[in-house]
């Protein structure tokens, strides 16, 4: 691999298409069941509040990684950010091939957690995280040491 590595982190197309099968899956439960319409009305007033909620949980916080030899992350909040800053992967991420979630700890003290899931652009990227998570990444100190 050649160091560094930066990857930009976007939407996931399959989290949101999946978020709006289940949203158009329940509107139509609720459409088929049988109650009055006010009860009606509130159900579907809160799917779709809860769907609007889900979507902007979705939207990641962090705009690119970039991956040092080193086995330092460092991470930028914003597009076009020129300055990134350090951060910890948590213990616990999972690493799958076709999803990863990562929670990492930023230098201000706030936690991030990345929602990753492949498609045909990020596919390489990915799989270069994947190794670097692996082999390379230096994780926080987990508090319960025996």
């Amino acid at each position: 691999m050649q160091f560094p590595i930066i990857i930009g982190v976007h939407r996931s197309r399959f989290l949101d298409a999946l978020l709006v099968l289940l949203a158009l899956l329940a509107v139509s439960a609720i459409l088929a069941f049988h109650c009055p319409q006010s009860i009606r009305a509130g159900l579907l007033i809160l799917v779709l509040l809860l769907t609007s909620l889900a979507w902007r949980g979705l939207t990641p916080t962090l705009r690119s990684i970039r991956l040092e030899r080193s086995g330092e992350i460092l991470v930028a909040r914003i597009i076009g950010e020129t300055d990134f800053v350090p951060a910890l992967p948590r213990p616990g991420a999972t690493i799958h091939p076709w999803l990863m979630v990562i929670t990492l700890d930023l230098a201000d003290g706030r936690p991030a957690t990345l929602i990753l899931t492949v498609n045909r652009k990020n596919s390489q990227n990915l799989k270069c995280l994947r190794v670097f998570m692996r082999w390379q990444a230096k994780f926080t100190e987990s508090g319960d040491a025996a």
